[in-house]
């Protein structure tokens, strides 16, 4: 385990899992091995609580966040609190991140109200109105965003001094244990060590589709982030001016450096830098119409005709070797007879995309497992090429978002 807390007072319950039997609150660690999508750095706490409780705000309240030292190493602290789904009441969720720059774990406890729901809230609004004679000072505004309006709203009972008065609330039992982790838990000295979170990652570009654009790690892990502006990013991409990552000796894929704390994606030092936000992979596959995904493909088209003035093909291909490292589109321009005035465009495909739209009318090529389509170019270039590239990926069972985009060089331009 790369984290090691103290489980005393607590019963296995799965893996890494534990149960305590006389509170039934669960303590849990995890391990992801992905860049965090925390909205800020360590090193910004105004900026990442604000942001944090703007995020918990639609399922409950972000009680409170703290930047703290466990093992001797920076991590987050959250308590948020949520409301049961099933019948009245709250559960808390305390919570210790430890983010480095590709991966992080997490100890988390969950705890319940039990039967008796509101007791704490009950006697400290009653207080509330002894001391003020109104029950409006209850409710405060959000510490760390007073614009917000949470679904469970911050309030006196949330406060810490009051966790003496009711220690068997779910929420002093989450305050509490958090003092025990910070002061018990044990970090793997290897994971420790790894560099922090916030320094840049270099990532390979996956595709862009809407206002989402897909970042790949060293190691195949995806991850998504939003585009304050999709538009001009896709004019950045695909013209050359970006740096690559090597995929064979001879092609490589678009590529960059991420800083996650600070929301910016570097493509080259000579391009402008990419503000970047994190979302969920739920909220990216979720989100796209099949309108985004038609314009994603005639983007493509345009890249292959700026592929083949720069004497280069595109290639489009599955992202990670789990989805078949053999599925590609190729687009290039081919010269017959020496004439470089008027290439054709190629447009190949493997595996043979059967029962794709046009791609079935078309005779098996020579080579195995693979079609092709040559035509005359024309000023429907691009999005000829877009739409069979279409066509062909839709049968590969793969999502566009798993897709990369490669160039290697043309010999027959060169």
């Amino acid at each position: 385990m790369r984290i090691r807390p103290d489980t005393s007072g607590f019963q296995p319950d799965g893996d890494a899992s534990w149960v305590d039997p006389s509170t039934g609150d669960r303590m849990s660690a995890h391990f992801f091995d992905l860049v965090p999508s925390l909205p800020a750095g360590l090193d910004d706490v105004p900026r990442l609580r604000y942001e944090l409780a703007v995020q918990t705000a639609e399922v409950g309240g972000l009680v409170e966040a703290f930047v703290v030292t466990l093992d001797g190493v920076p991590a987050l602290l959250q308590v948020v609190k949520l409301p049961l789904p099933d019948r009245p009441g709250q559960v808390f969720v305390a919570s210790v991140t430890v983010p480095k720059a590709e991966s992080s774990v997490v100890l988390k406890l969950i705890a319940f109200e039990g039967s008796m729901t509101g007791a704490r809230e009950a006697a400290l609004l009653s207080d509330t109105i002894s001391e003020t004679g109104s029950p409006d000072a209850f409710y405060s505004p959000h510490p760390y965003a007073p614009g917000t309006q949470p679904k469970l709203p911050w309030h006196r009972g949330d406060d810490p001094r009051f966790d003496q008065r009711f220690p068997d609330h779910p929420l002093s039992r989450a305050r509490r244990w958090l003092r025990h982790v910070l002061a018990t838990a044990k970090l793997d000295p290897a994971f420790g060590a790894l560099p922090a979170f916030g320094s840049p990652v270099s990532v390979a570009i996956g595709l862009p589709i809407g206002p989402f654009l897909p970042l790949w790690t060293v190691n195949e892990q995806m991850t998504f982030w939003r585009l304050q502006d999709a538009d001009a990013v896709r004019a950045l991409l695909g013209r050359g001016g970006t740096d690559r990552r090597p995929v064979t000796d001879t092609e490589g894929c678009e590529a960059g450096w991420l800083y996650p704390a600070n929301g910016v994606l570097v493509l080259s030092p000579g391009l402008p830098p990419v503000p970047v936000a994190p979302v969920s992979d739920e909220t990216a596959y979720t989100s796209l119409t099949s309108e985004e995904i038609v314009a994603a493909f005639d983007w493509i088209g345009e890249l292959s005709v700026a592929a083949g003035e720069r004497a280069e093909m595109l290639l489009v291909r599955t992202a990670s070797t789990a989805d078949g490292a053999d599925k590609h589109v190729l687009m290039a321009l081919q010269v017959h007879d020496g004439d470089r005035a008027n290439p054709s465009c190629v447009v190949e495909t493997s595996p043979i995309p059967v029962g794709a739209q046009f791609w079935d009318t078309l005779p098996p090529l020579p080579t195995p497992d693979t079609a092709g389509f040559a035509r005359v170019r024309d000023e429907d270039h691009a999005r000829t090429d877009g739409r069979l590239t279409m066509w062909a990926v839709q049968t590969w069972d793969v999502h566009p978002f798993r897709l990369m985009l490669s160039y290697k060089p043309n010999p027959d331009l060169r």
